[in-house]
């Protein structure tokens, strides 16, 4: 098994490649979003979906033909977020596609040997790789999302706390793969899906023979809930997720150095699983979120490269 820290490159999922089979349509109203209509009249508030975006009217008015991306540098329309359709592609898990009972999206992605899927809410999971849209299933997982209870204790009287990531490794070569991700739950409950990352996953050592992670690595928990502090010691409060930023230190063959180097500049604006191990016990270093770092030699045969990992919410 290879243990050696690496990041997924990710496919960027564009509407084509969302595939018959989704159970959420776009505009989803069945979750309340309601499509924009060219010469509509629109109050201030009023909420419409469009290409993939949910607006939120700014500016009374009536009869305008531009669509809400091209009328909001009139002030007419200001973003409110991804459609439902749209929300696991957006690089956030706190946007969700949600739905009762069960929830699927269907991707034709091309090449991949990655699947990470972020924030599911349900009870049960199940991810199938096919060879090709409706082709044999090449690569398949399915599970509840809970995870397992420290103790004989948490077992019997503490509930279980929720599976925040769910991943699918080592698909077999399929240029033209089709990836189904499906969330359900017991008598019509909520489901969700925050954010489904599907790529190619890089080792930062290229063929994984030495080094690794060095002990010392270290993750921590970040809120982004905002907090207003008055004189006297009150506050508002604005709710928000939290993240998990990692920091870790890795040993290369100073012949990887270039390789590594090259692995950053390819996702460094781009938010990405990144794993400093694949072994269980070590989930707590694992996230999803911008990687940067710089690299440096340690004697003549030797590099090290230190990585700073800030999550995304």
């Amino acid at each position: 098994m290879k243990t050696s820290v690496r990041v997924m490159v990710p496919v960027k999922i564009v509407p084509a490649m969302i595939a018959a089979g989704t159970s959420i349509a776009e505009p989803n109203t069945a979750g309340g979003e309601i499509a924009w209509v060219s010469g509509g009249t629109y109050a201030v508030g009023d909420l419409r979906t469009s290409n993939g975006s949910v607006w939120k009217c700014a500016r009374a008015h009536s009869g305008r033909s531009a669509l809400p991306e091209v009328d909001a540098g009139n002030g007419y329309w200001n973003r409110n977020g991804p459609s439902d359709r749209r929300a696991p592609f957006d690089d956030y898990s706190s946007t969700k596609a949600r739905a009762t009972g069960s929830i699927k999206f269907v991707l034709t992605p091309g090449f991949i040997n990655g699947v990470s899927v972020y924030g599911p809410e349900g009870a049960f999971y199940s991810i199938v790789v096919r060879e090709a849209p409706g082709g044999a299933v090449i690569r398949e997982k399915t599970g509840d999302l809970f995870e397992q209870a420290a103790g004989f204790w948490e077992l019997l009287f503490s509930p279980l706390p929720a599976v925040e990531k769910i991943s699918l490794d080592e698909i077999p070569i399929a240029p033209n793969a089709e990836v189904t991700v499906t969330v359900t739950s017991p008598s019509n409950g909520a489901v969700a899906i925050g954010d489904i990352k599907v790529g190619d996953w890089r080792q930062l050592i290229g063929d994984a023979s030495w080094g690794g992670v060095e002990y010392g690595a270290r993750a921590a928990r970040k809120s982004y809930t905002y907090r207003e502090y008055n004189y006297d010691g009150t506050y508002r409060q604005l709710p928000r997720g939290n993240a998990r930023d990692v920091n870790c230190t890795v040993k290369l063959d100073a012949d990887q150095a270039m390789y590594a180097d090259a692995i950053l500049g390819e996702i460094i604006d781009v938010a990405v699983p990144f794993e400093a191990s694949n072994l269980p016990r070590y989930g707590y270093l694992n996230t999803l979120g911008f990687v940067s770092g710089d690299i440096g030699p340690d004697s003549w045969g030797a590099a090290s490269i230190s990585l700073n990992v800030k999550g995304n919410i």
